[in-house]
């Protein structure tokens, strides 16, 4: 049941099929419908979107992960009156399709944006991403700069990949042994990197320290290669059983994740002003969680790779960018928008108090901030 005490008779300008409501402190949205609004299709699936406004730049607004274009149902009717907008909602998420494909963040959502700023908006666009939908943008941009005009990262996620990375490779490689194994955590400790391994180096290493011990001990190298290739292969046959191990956990944890009480309590949590968290919201994000693909999607989405944000910023060449940062988010906090401004400084930096959804937590700042920035933006 939704919040909004008053429908607009008149819809959104440019869009029949969407209409307004107003919710408990007046401000204006769209109405819910929960069997969604339009479709088109990409690499034969079937992607879902919102469309607003007849006249004015192009812009597409991208949500982030477990979400879909409604939320941004308080952006899209604020600036249709002088933009023409689309919200699609990415493959595997809202009423999208969710095929079991392999969700690289780098490959499928940049190839469906950009096939859908061709196909449907019809001209380059600035593209707007909120959360895992900012790493989208960015990665869209970096891979296809001519389908796009500037770039809103809107508490944007992704790995960042520190260059001094480069500095302790070779510090690792000049040592030897035991001196290598000691230093490494504390020279990747101070380079603010990893000091793990994952589950292959790990076993790749323990093969490799069992054998360096056997030689040491007398055994023939024949015998010393067989034990290491049994080592090999039963990591090797373990491999599956952790992928197993994995994905049930992921699956387990994805059955709860879904439930609505759960979302509500996830979304409070991340939201700083509460009002806008309601019942239509909520099932907007549960709703699209029982397809029955939901669950190995999001274990595919979690689980697959993707390319650095320091990579995508410097394929960005000069593109205008600007940062709508949410400055109470748990997750992405404001050190990170520091972060980007410190590899790309063209880029442009407003703090809203909100959370990690500012779109929707601050609607009313948000959309003014974002409208002052497009209208700056060449024509």
């Amino acid at each position: 049941m939704s919040v909004a005490t008053a429908l607009s008779t008149a819809g959104v300008q440019g869009a029949e099929d969407l209409q307004l409501e107003r919710d408990t402190k007046g401000r204006e949205r769209l109405a819910y419908k929960r069997d969604g609004w339009k479709f088109t299709k990409f690499e034969g699936h079937r992607v879902h979107y919102l469309q607003a406004g007849s006249k004015g730049p192009p812009v597409v607004l991208v949500h982030g992960f477990g979400a879909s274009g409604y939320h941004w149902r308080y952006t899209l009717p604020a600036i249709a009156a002088s933009c023409r907008v689309f919200a699609p909602c990415l493959l595997g998420f809202g009423w999208s399709d969710k095929p079991l494909v392999e969700y690289n963040g780098y490959d499928i959502w940049p190839r469906q944006l950009a096939s859908f700023i061709k196909e449907v908006v019809g001209e380059p666009a600035v593209l707007v991403g909120n959360s895992l939908g900012g790493y989208g943008a960015m990665a869209t941009a970096a891979r296809y700069p001519d389908l796009v005009r500037g770039v809103v990262l809107v508490n944007a996620a992704g790995k960042f990949e520190d260059v001094k990375a480069a500095v302790v490779a070779p510090l690792e490689a000049a040592l030897e042994g035991p001196q290598r194994d000691a230093a490494r955590a504390p020279l990747r400790e101070a380079a603010g990197l990893p000091s793990g391994t994952s589950d292959s180096d790990g076993a790749a290493a323990a093969a490799g320290r069992g054998a360096a011990a056997a030689l040491r001990a007398g055994n023939s190298r024949r015998e010393v290669v067989v034990a290491a290739a049994e080592q090999s292969l039963l990591a090797r046959m373990l491999a599956p059983i952790k992928v197993l191990l994995g994905r049930g956990a992921v699956y387990g944890s994805f059955l709860v994740a879904k439930q609505p009480a759960r979302i509500r309590q996830v979304l409070n949590q991340v939201y700083l002003n509460k009002d806008t968290l309601d019942d239509d919201l909520v099932d907007s994000i549960a709703q699209p969680a029982n397809a029955a693909s939901a669950a190995e999607v999001f274990y595919r989405v979690i689980t697959g790779s993707g390319t650095s944000i320091n990579q995508l910023l410097a394929s960005l060449n000069g593109l205008p960018v600007l940062l709508l940062w949410g400055e109470s988010d748990p997750w992405i906090r404001p050190a990170s928008a520091d972060r980007i401004i410190g590899l790309y400084p063209a880029a442009r930096k407003v703090m809203i108090p909100a959370g990690h959804c500012p779109q929707d937590d601050a609607p009313e700042l948000f959309n003014e901030k974002l409208m002052q920035w497009l209208s700056s933006l060449p024509k």
